[in-house]
Order: structure tokens, then sequence, then C-alpha cells
């Protein structure tokens, strides 16, 4: 799971990035706003995603602790 988001949050930035390009190359001033209002939402949903990231390894290494912290029943012969 942690790859998909990892290849999202790329997707979303190339895209932003595309935009932010596509409004440095237009002169119509309405039509570069709405190429930065473009890129300001694909950089908000890779924000978005990198929470998620954070918010799935935090919830991981908490399981990890938890599972480490258990008491191993003895092993019987």
């Amino acid at each position: 799971m942690l790859q998909k988001l990892e290849d999202h949050i790329k997707a979303c930035l190339k895209r932003a990035s595309d935009a932010e390009r596509r409004a440095a190359e237009v002169a119509d001033p309405d039509l570069k706003a709405d190429y930065l209002a473009l890129a300001a939402q694909w950089i908000h949903l890779a924000r978005s995603y990198e929470f998620s990231e954070s918010l799935e390894r935090f919830l991981l290494d908490s399981q990890r602790s938890k599972d480490a912290q258990r008491p191993r029943p003895p092993e019987t012969e």
C-alpha cells in the first residue's frame, strides 16, 4: 500500500508541475489563473496522500511495537 501512495504522490506532483508550466506559457490571465488553481489542487491532493502515508507508517510501526512487547507463550518440548 505504501508504494502505491508514493506513486500517487509522484503523479500528483508531476501534474501540478505540468499545470504550473502551462500557466507560465499562457498570456491569458484567466487561463493562467485556472492553471495555477489546478496546480494548487494537485499539490493539495499530494499532501493528502502524504498525510495518509505518514498515518499508515505510524499505525504499522505502532502495531510492530505492540507485537514486539507482547509476551510469547513458553515453548513446549
